[in-house]
């Protein structure tokens, strides 16, 4: 998208702001709007009817559509308001937008930043798990989030208990690059006994989060923040869940955005561990806990990614393909 004037770019990144704001618009609508109107202010000129008679679109919705630019001011003094709590607003084209993100079908029309960090490296490797992990889980993501900064990686989490702070803390441990990206809005850090550490990687990395407004750490918002950490990372990496897990929906959009998943494999029966083995059966790259060289060896030399197997020998099959 191009624009004649400065002014004229900031009048769309409103408009886009204010499309953004509206409920049940996410970032696939408003790509289908984008490419049947041509540029956003279209949108808010168009019939209700022509918006309504849109897949995935409705009169309710297209209405909701039309009236939100009443509300132009009011989201011009949020803009200005995050401004001034040095929250940086984020939208696709902006050469500081994460460039891997960028690239997905569902990025965020809109990404609120907080943190030192503006260019976010194509150098970054998601690693996700339970909140209950074992004292073995602990070590595993603690040393190898050590060795992944070490090897020039940034680490991405989403800041739960766990293993995502572990994940972060192994990072800041060896004055590494770390990034979380939170279900909520950034002036609502949550879990909040996490809020001290969030601080801490604001200093050298930043926080992500696709809600410029106040929202709760819902079901849906957290399931939801899983394809940002994915989306952001080259690769995931999945140390020990339960099937049910958060981590597994990070495995099922990183295998959606075709991002390699590699997945720990424990000699044991342990209940945090089925998801990792579900994984593992199910084409993900599996690693033995005292192989986390050879896992960075293949991150830092991705084309050996491609049909590795390094702890047992599985066959690639899509993962859920059945589900």
């Amino acid at each position: 998208m191009t624009y004649s004037t400065e002014t004229d770019k900031k009048k769309q990144r409103e408009y886009l702001f204010a499309l953004a704001s509206v409920e049940g618009v996410g970032p696939v609508r408003i790509k289908r709007l984008l490419t049947r109107f041509g540029n956003v202010e279209r949108i808010f000129d168009a019939e209700l009817v022509e918006i309504a008679q849109l897949p995935q679109f409705n009169p309710a919705l297209a209405l909701r559509i039309l009236t939100v630019r009443k509300r132009l001011t009011e989201l011009r003094q949020k803009l200005d308001e995050l401004a001034d709590q040095n929250i940086t607003v984020l939208f696709p084209e902006d050469n500081e937008y994460p460039t891997l993100l960028k690239s997905i079908p569902d990025a965020p029309t809109v990404l609120c930043r907080v943190g030192e960090l503006s260019e976010v490296s194509d150098k970054c490797v998601a690693i996700v798990g339970t909140k209950r992990p074992s004292s073995e889980g602990i070590n595993v993501t603690l040393e190898l989030s050590i060795r992944l900064v070490e090897a020039g990686f940034t680490v991405v989490s989403g800041l739960a208990n766990g293993i995502d702070t572990t994940a972060h803390s192994g990072a800041l441990e060896v004055n590494g690059t770390t990034i979380a990206v939170l279900s909520t809005d950034l002036s609502s850090v949550y879990p909040v006994e996490n809020i001290a550490l969030a601080e801490k990687i604001s200093e050298t990395g930043c926080l992500f989060s696709e809600h410029p407004f106040k929202v709760s750490p819902t079901p849906a918002n957290l399931v939801l923040r899983n394809r940002i950490i994915s989306g952001i990372s080259m690769a995931s990496v999945v140390i020990e869940t339960s099937r049910e897990g958060g981590a597994m929906h990070t495995a099922r959009y990183a295998q959606r955005q075709d991002r390699p998943v590699l997945a720990c494999q424990w000699d044991t029966n342990y209940q945090k561990s089925d998801g990792t083995r579900q994984l593992i059966n199910k084409g993900a790259i599996s690693f033995l806990p005292n192989q986390l060289d050879t896992v960075v060896d293949m991150l830092t030399n991705p084309e050996r990614l491609e049909n590795r197997s390094v702890g047992t020998s599985v066959e690639q099959m899509t993962l859920f393909d059945n589900q």
